[in-house]
């Protein structure tokens, strides 16, 4: 009886032992994948310190300023192309001219051009 009980406890130890062999590997693998995700995480967070500094840069107002000075040609407001309601109300033309048939024709085109 002893015999059966002592084989018992030795089984038991050899399983309890393999269970915790199983345990702290798969905790390994778990700390080095947390390990990993942590860099991601870190590496990403400078990414996006990287793009708010270049977001910030090429948002400058005195870029954005020169930029549409070149490529649109744009001018500042004079006081002489300010209107009253009035005026504008004058401006629009009484009948559409948009004619929805024609798909070669511009209609906002044609709206301006006649509001001139």
């Amino acid at each position: 009886m002893i015999k059966m009980i002592n084989a018992f406890l030795v089984l038991t130890v050899l399983v309890a032992g393999f269970y915790m062999y199983s345990l702290e590997h798969s905790t390994r693998g778990l700390e080095r994948q947390i390990v990993k995700l942590k860099t991601g995480i870190n590496d990403e967070r400078e990414t996006i310190k990287l793009l708010d500094a270049e977001w910030a840069s090429l948002t400058r107002p005195d870029r954005l300023q020169k930029m549409a000075e070149e490529q649109l040609k744009l001018q500042p407001v004079k006081a002489t192309q300010i209107i009253s309601v009035a005026e504008v109300a004058a401006k629009i033309p009484d009948t559409p001219v948009i004619k929805l048939d024609d798909k070669t024709a511009d209609p906002i085109g044609a709206i301006l051009e006649k509001m001139q």
